[in-house]
């Protein structure tokens, strides 16, 4: 059984969610619930759980600091944030610090199910791999290659090593260039793990063996993030095309031996070897180009990156625009708006990588805030289709995110489709009531009541489906069409203030005042002199007049 905390400041829902749920078919138990981050991180260090289920705003310390301290200091722990804010901040900061779902409030016993089933998964996953990879450490554990790439994991983290021990060894041949090669290896079918491990360790060594080449040496070494990772050294700042001959002429020799493909990428070169971490960084930024380039065996330079000028960040998608198309059943359309945008990134440079990510998860957020207007919960819409919002950040190419974001929508259409005879019905029925408002605005009488007898309806659905059609409430609109009117009628010089505000339906004047001077920062008095600035209205100083 995995240990769940429950993290949740309103007792009714935190033991709700702990005493109503069978978690042991699930595979987990109840390890304890608290109310905040502090008592949930002195629980945590009591009985440390596999999983933490955590509301985002709590007394004390709320979820957001609470998952930046797990990530900090207990990153195996499982993080599930449970919250009623439909915010894109929270859930961008929720990625950021590797939390594993983001479950909207309220949230049904089968999305519970569906979220616990695969954390368990993953949790099985990695307790197999563990075990797997105490086994090959054993036999492993005292050998020289082990002891390399500790060393070198150091380097590439930024600690861990005795900087004396460091720059002598660095130093003793003279000064040196210090920079980081990242290989992406082209496996079909990686999800057999122990198979892609394989492939690394066949590629590593067959890398180490072929390291120095036209004066580049390198040692090869499988890191922290399982990535094969290369610190190149050279006597003399590489130039671009020495780089791309070095990693072309490697990429030959793993082709040659293994018949596999590699895609390398290069970052600057420092002679200061404490730049690595940032050179790691780099490389990272590199070789994440890959999502871009539909070639093989390519060589990308950070250089390239940097000099590269494509603004990817005037680049967006129109939520608008594509839910139009979705509620017009014009699911072809709504492709090609997905088409236009992901071809401009195709064969581009992106220093900002996860930008198309972050695109496809903006585009969903705001679609589903969109969707809430007619009764579409686009998180039921993808559990449908077994995905969640993050899942674009796990797939390896433009083809596939695009996919995704394209199941969706079709999903979506057809959902729309189901619906659609009853939204039309309350757009129309919006419509209705907007003319009625429209006419009678600055009426006295004007009231959700009002209107509701004229269309019988409760004011209650009235001010549901005015705001679900025009995205403001009732009574803000009639204000602002009355203010609107004000500032005509305040170019007549000879109409009164208090006058005006009778007409328009403010029985008090100092409302009127109040309302307007809010909206557009001035007074009706000091609005009507920008209108006439010489000589004025002849009013008194007093805007009751």
């Amino acid at each position: 059984m995995y240990k769940l905390l429950v993290v949740e400041d309103e007792k009714s829902i935190a033991y709700g969610i702990a005493n109503s749920i069978e978690w042991e078919k699930w595979g987990f138990v109840i390890s304890g619930v608290c109310s905040n981050g502090i008592e949930a991180l002195e629980q945590i260090k009591k009985d440390k759980p596999h999983v933490v289920l955590s509301d985002i705003r709590m007394p004390e310390m709320d979820g957001v600091e609470l998952m930046q301290h797990l990530n900090q200091h207990y990153p195996e722990i499982k993080i599930i944030i449970l919250s009623g804010y439909n915010d894109f901040e929270y859930l961008q900061m929720s990625i950021k610090n590797r939390v594993m779902e983001y479950l909207l409030k309220p949230t049904d016993l089968d999305e519970f199910e569906v979220t616990f089933r695969k954390i368990k998964e993953r949790l099985d996953e990695e307790g197999k791999k563990e075990l797997e990879e105490r086994e090959l450490k054993s036999s492993y554990e005292e050998s020289k290659s082990l002891k390399l790439r500790r060393k070198y994991n150091a380097l590439i983290k930024g600690y861990g090593y005795h900087e004396e021990e460091m720059e002598e060894e660095f130093f003793r041949q003279g000064e040196k260039w210090y920079g980081v090669v990242m290989i992406h290896l082209e496996v079909p079918g990686t999800k057999d793990k122990n198979a892609f491990y394989q492939d690394q360790m066949k590629v590593e060594k067959i890398l180490n063996e072929r390291a120095s080449k036209d004066g580049i040496n390198g040692t090869y070494i499988w890191n922290f993030e399982e990535k094969i990772t290369g610190i190149l050294s050279t006597g003399v700042e590489p130039l671009e095309e020495e780089l791309y001959s070095y990693a072309k002429q490697m990429a030959e020799s793993v082709l040659g031996e293994s018949g596999i493909s590699i895609y390398a990428g290069i970052s600057n070169f420092y002679t200061d070897f404490q730049m690595l971490p940032q050179c790691y960084e780099q490389a990272k930024c590199c070789v994440s180009q890959k999502i871009y380039s539909e070639g093989k065996n390519l060589v990308m330079t950070y250089k390239e990156i940097q000099e590269a000028d494509f603004d990817y960040y005037a680049v967006s998608f129109d939520t608008g625009q594509i839910l139009k198309e979705i509620m017009e059943q014009e699911e072809n359309k709504a492709e090609d708006i997905l088409d236009g945008i992901f071809s401009e990134f195709k064969g581009k440079m992106i220093l900002d990588y996860d930008y198309i990510n972050r695109l496809g998860l903006e585009l969903l957020f705001n679609l589903s805030r969109a969707l809430l207007r007619y009764g579409v919960r686009l998180e039921k819409v993808m559990k449908k289709l077994d995905c969640t919002y993050t899942g674009i950040y796990s797939l390896k190419s433009l083809k596939e995110k695009k996919e995704f974001l394209s199941r969706i929508l079709r999903e979506v259409s057809r959902e729309m489709a189901g619906m659609r005879g009853e939204w039309r019905s309350q757009s129309s029925l919006a419509q209705k009531i907007k003319e009625i408002v429209d006419e009678e605005y600055d009426s006295n009488q004007i009231s959700l009541e009002y209107v509701g007898a004229k269309v019988h309806k409760n004011s209650a659905y009235i001010s549901k489906i005015f705001k679900n059609e025009f995205g403001c409430n009732f009574s803000d609109y009639i204000i602002t069409k009355r203010l609107e009117k004000s500032r005509e009628l305040l170019a007549d010089p000879g109409r009164k203030i208090y006058e005006i505000s009778q007409e328009l339906g403010w029985a008090d004047v100092s409302n009127y005042i109040k309302l307007f001077k809010k909206k557009y920062g001035i007074s009706p008095k000091e609005y009507r002199n920008i209108l006439q600035p010489e000589g004025g209205s002849g009013e008194k100083d007093n805007d009751n007049e």
